[in-house]
């Protein structure tokens, strides 16, 4: 399930806040029967066109992004996107995200009945880091995590800042990776334990 754009006004939209949103998705996130928006917000940066000859050239947002929670006009949380995504040791790179604006991709990883969305960045030339978010029953935006690992690298590489590539099948996430060392795509799945993804051989 995904959710388009946020639109510019309609009645029950978030209240105009600072910095500019490049992407958004509404949707009953955590199943109370009310609708949610997330937004990501880039507070401080630039939209410029990188023509440098590298896999991360293009048109992109650079600088520094939150995450914003909306339920009708209140603002339920907001979240550095540094901090929830990057290990500790990168929490101070500057993020980018490809223009022009996109949709959150919206889907039930966990399988727990409530909304998830993922969120990624430039990895390689040979795939994109993606991380997975959730909203909790306290409205709060958090990670899902993956045990032993800290990313989800995902195959082809493309400019998807949220993708449709990490999905659920027969009942385990399921993303892939093409794997320079091996030679070949590896795909990888993943069993919900109640706190975690834990890897399936």
């Amino acid at each position: 399930l995904a959710a388009g754009l946020l639109a510019a006004a309609p009645a029950g939209a978030p209240p105009a806040a600072p910095g500019e949103v490049i992407a958004a998705a509404t949707a009953d996130l955590d199943r109370d029967g009310q609708q949610e928006t997330v937004q990501v917000v880039m507070q401080k940066g630039r939209r410029w066109r990188d023509d440098e000859p590298w896999c991360g050239q293009g048109d992109k947002w650079s600088g520094q992004f939150v995450l914003r929670l909306w339920r009708g006009g209140r603002l339920l949380d907001e979240r550095p996107f540094a901090a929830l995504f990057w290990p500790p040791e990168q929490q101070g790179q500057e993020a980018f995200f490809w223009a022009p604006r996109f949709s959150l991709v919206l889907a039930d990883y966990n399988q727990d009945g409530r909304l998830d969305f993922n969120l990624g960045q430039y990895g390689a030339c040979n795939g994109n880091v993606y991380r997975l978010f959730t909203v909790t029953a306290e409205g709060r935006l958090a990670v899902l995590p993956i045990e032993g690992r800290w990313f989800l690298m995902v195959s082809p590489p493309s400019r998807d800042n949220s993708t449709r590539a990490i999905r659920v099948e027969g009942g385990a996430l399921t993303h892939s990776y093409y794997d320079n060392t091996r030679g070949r795509r590896i795909t990888y799945r993943y069993r919900w334990d109640g706190a975690r993804f834990v890897p399936l051989p």
